[in-house]
């Protein structure tokens, strides 16, 4: 957000306050536990996995590992291997149609 086009950007201190505020002061935020990030670096070699698929990869591990049984995205085809673990992959509107229902 502090890259946006200049009608929309927020100044640092604005974004801080809006990360404390609506993220981590509403959400429990996880991370890849230290003991797992070899496998996990070693796991995106030896599957070639290349460029921004780096950052699907470590979301979608970080959900599989925090026991998330949903994740939201709006590019749900970069995280389909993870219905095998039992997470569902949701675009926004699938997952607002969910609540609604």
């Amino acid at each position: 957000s502090t890259r946006l086009p200049e009608e929309f950007r927020l100044v640092p201190e604005d974004a801080l306050r809006l990360i404390e505020e609506e993220i981590l002061g509403r959400f429990e935020v996880h991370d890849l536990p230290a003991v797992r990030r070899g496998s996990f670096l070693h796991s995106l070699a030896r599957d070639r996995v290349i460029g921004g698929r780096t950052y699907d990869a470590h979301i979608g591990e970080i959900a599989r590992l925090a026991g998330a049984r949903i994740l939201v995205t709006d590019n749900p085809a970069h995280f389909s291997g993870l219905g095998r673990h039992g997470v569902a992959v949701l675009s926004a509107r699938e997952f607002a149609g969910r609540i609604r229902a």
